[in-house]
């Protein structure tokens, strides 16, 4: 076992006991930075927008490609406000998760944006932030991860067209640990599951008291909810899959959690229909009691 897994477990049974404490100065600072990222979002300062981004951070906007570091992530905003005026903007955080070095937020946000001669379009979804904490208290956090998604079946002509002709691949890690070995097997069933249409088998995967926030889809929440998902969603019928592929571009390990960074592809085929899809995936694994690893958090979206 490398350090770095031997860390995540030292600290993981600890943090069950202590509860998901947040600590009240980073809750603020959270909040007043979703103020100002809607602040320069409607007035269009891209430089105030990027700035508690790294050039390590890993960016999965909705139909768009990942992307990785500050100067990608302000090309992909130059793009959005060249093409839309944002007339509103809000986001509320409804969870905070503490992972030891690590916050992670998710919410929900509401963006209303013009396109050029189009009508105002109200872009609702949800969101998740990860967030790092400082070396130093008096430092800022600084955002190691976000994703998002609508929370409803959308016209992608109302959003910004973002060009990612110039964006890497992404890349499959590399690193081969205990943990790592675990997450790759763990996405091997969730592969079998998917293209065997099993959703209540697939739904096992989760944690009671897991979120998933998948595409066009309100946020779920809990045993039930997610089950019913899966079952729905993966039913047998008319629809196969033809081919599938689960990777991972990336792990950071928390305290008390592994966060796992996904990408997809599926080819589909419903009679004379058939498809690809791309996606990617922010994973949160936590280990049970009985020290299976299951998806605690866990938020996807398209390309």
């Amino acid at each position: 076992m490398n350090r770095l897994s031997f860390i995540f477990f030292l600290f993981a049974f600890s943090a069950f006991a202590q509860g998901n404490k947040i600590d009240s100065v980073i809750k603020k600072q959270i909040e007043e930075y979703n103020s100002s990222f809607a602040s320069a979002f409607i007035k269009g300062s891209r430089g105030d927008l990027v700035k508690a981004y790294t050039d390590q951070t890993i960016f999965m906007p909705e139909h768009s490609r990942q992307r990785v570091g500050r100067k990608a992530i302000e090309d992909f905003y130059k793009q959005w406000l060249t093409q839309a005026k944002i007339v509103s903007y809000e986001r509320k955080n409804l969870e905070l998760q503490d992972f030891g070095n690590y916050i992670l937020e998710i919410g929900t946000f509401d963006e209303t944006l013009n396109l050029t001669e189009q009508n105002p379009f109200s872009y609702i979804g949800k969101y998740a932030v990860l967030w790092k904490k400082p070396s130093q208290r008096s430092l800022p956090l600084t955002i190691a991860a976000e994703i998002w998604g609508s929370s409803s079946n959308f016209d992608d002509r109302n959003i910004p067209n973002i060009d990612d002709s110039s964006v890497p691949e992404t890349e499959v890690y590399s690193v081969s640990d205990k943990l790592a070995s675990e997450i790759k097997e763990r996405n091997k069933t969730i592969k079998e599951f998917v293209q065997n249409r099993q959703g209540a088998e697939h739904a096992k995967m989760f944690m009671p008291d897991a979120m998933y926030l998948t595409y066009y889809t309100p946020i779920l929440s809990g045993e039930k909810e997610i089950t019913d998902y899966f079952i729905e969603h993966e039913k047998p019928g008319t629809l196969s899959i033809d081919k599938i592929s689960i990777l991972t571009s990336g792990i950071i390990y928390a305290r008390t959690a592994i966060i796992e960074f996904g990408f997809y592809s599926v080819d589909w085929h419903d009679g004379e229909n058939h498809g690809n899809v791309k996606g990617k995936s922010m994973n949160v694994w936590k280990k049970d009691n009985d020290g299976t690893l299951l998806l605690f958090r866990q938020i996807v979206n398209h390309d």
